[in-house]
C-alpha cells in the first residue's frame, strides 16, 4: 500500500507502470473468497507468503487502498473488498481487534490496535471520495 501510494504520488499508476501492474496482479492473486485479504504473521518465518485463515480486516484496507492508489481499473474486486469492511463493523461504529499486525526480527509479534480504526475509515473514505455514494451493503 505505502509503495504505490508513493509511486502514485510521482505519476505511475496502473495505467503506465509494469512495477504498479505486478503490485496489483499480487493483491489480486491473494484476495479470498469473502473479498478480504489476510497474510499470517507465518510469512515472516518462511519467507514466503502464507494466508491467514480469516480475512483481517487491516490487510483488506491495506490491500484496497493499494489498488485505489494505483488506480486499479476493474471496481469489482475492490468493491467486494469494501463489502467485507462494512460487513465487519460493529453497531457502535469500530471494528474488533483481529490478528496480529506487524512482526520484528521474525519473532516479535505485534498489534496495534489503532490500525482497526485508522486503515478501515481511510478505506472507506477513499472509496466513496473516488467512486461516490453508492450502495454497497
Amino acid at each position: 500500500m505505502f509503495a504505490l501510494e508513493s509511486l502514485a504520488s510521482v505519476g505511475e499508476k496502473y495505467e503506465n507502470s509494469s512495477r504498479v501492474r505486478k503490485a496489483c496482479d499480487f493483491f489480486l492473486a491473494k484476495q479470498k473468497e469473502d473479498g478480504g485479504w489476510g497474510e499470517s504473521y507465518k510469512s515472516c518465518e518462511t519467507s514466503e507468503y502464507m494466508h491467514h485463515a480469516k480475512s483481517q480486516v487491516v490487510q483488506t484496507c491495506w490491500a484496497l487502498l493499494g489498488l485505489m492508489e494505483a488506480g486499479f481499473p476493474d471496481r469489482e474486486p475492490i468493491e467486494r473488498g469494501i463489502r467485507l469492511v462494512m460487513g465487519r463493523q460493529k453497531r457502535n461504529g469500530e471494528w474488533e481487534q483481529e490478528a496480529i499486525e506487524g512482526v520484528f526480527n521474525k519473532s516479535c509479534m505485534v498489534s496495534y490496535p489503532n490500525y482497526k480504526f485508522i486503515f478501515p475509515v481511510k478505506a472507506l473514505g477513499m472509496f466513496a471520495k473516488r467512486y461516490g455514494d453508492i450502495e454497497i451493503l
